[in-house]
């Protein structure tokens, strides 16, 4: 077999096991019970009239929504560019791979990276822009923490089903 027929045979199989894993993914959102759960919105009688001046912009009165991202569309929206996407996992994984253009934010450092990281998350959800959150794998539950923090201060988010071991299965 010719160089290049071998590396067109790479992509080809490369396409059919990522469309396995799509397929595969779909297939288990939709016969799947849903996880997410709505957040209550935030009672005002609980929050104190000194508070409410300095938090009022911080914290919106309205929750924001959790949604599951399947696979195949985050490689649409990868490929595109159109998505603002963090990793949560720590950062020594982190540097060892990660979906193209996803930037670092630990869980761990969550507390931390609220300062530079929510204007951009509010910025994205006017702009309808997708913000997509992402762990290790479909047990771990570091993405839907994250995602329901940040959806009680109103943003909008989105869990990359299957997380980054997914991503890294369909682009092997």
């Amino acid at each position: 077999m010719t160089r290049p027929q071998e590396s067109f045979r790479k992509a080809w199989l490369r396409g059919i096991r990522f469309a396995q894993i799509s397929l595969l993914s779909q297939l288990l959102l939709c016969c799947a019970e849903p996880e997410e759960k709505p957040v209550p919105p935030l009672d005002p009688s609980k929050v104190s009239e000194a508070d409410s001046s300095e938090d009022e912009a911080a914290i919106p009165s309205q929750p924001g929504t959790i949604t599951h991202i399947p696979l195949g569309d985050l490689y649409q929206l990868v490929q595109n560019n159109a998505a603002l996407i963090y990793d949560i996992r720590p950062t020594s994984n982190y540097k060892r791979g990660h979906v193209p253009g996803a930037n670092s934010w630990p869980k761990s450092n969550y507390e931390d990276g609220l300062d530079q990281n929510e204007p951009r998350i509010r910025a994205a959800n006017s702009a309808n822009t997708p913000v997509v959150v992402y762990c290790t794998d479909l047990a771990c539950p570091d993405a839907a923490s994250m995602a329901a923090a940040l959806a009680a201060r109103g943003h909008s988010i989105s869990i990359l089903h299957g997380g980054y071991e997914a991503w890294k299965i369909a682009n092997d």
